[in-house]
């Protein structure tokens, strides 16, 4: 009698490969999922970084300034306004 590892009949030991088998192709879904998610992540950096050169060369336009430049700004103005309420 070859009787399985979790379960201790021998007719459960169908039961016991279906869940190895159940197991195996969970773990390879899990590791298709994580690759794909990789390669997608990488190839959408890649495009975003390319689109932004490609906006900063052609238009003449430096979106730093208009972005982090621009929230500096309006930091600073909000912490002058802040120190004219105080004042």
């Amino acid at each position: 009698m070859n009787m399985g590892k979790i379960f201790k009949t021998p007719k459960d030991d169908s039961v016991e490969e279906t869940l190895r088998a159940m197991h195996l192709a969970n773990t390879v879904d899990n590791v298709y999922e994580w690759g794909y998610g990789w390669v997608r992540t990488i190839l959408v950096s890649i495009a975003s970084i390319l689109t932004v050169s490609a906006i900063e060369l052609y238009y003449d336009v430096s979106l730093w300034s208009i972005t982090v430049e621009w929230f500096f700004q309006q930091v600073a103005d909000f912490g002058n306004w802040l120190v004219g309420l105080v004042s």
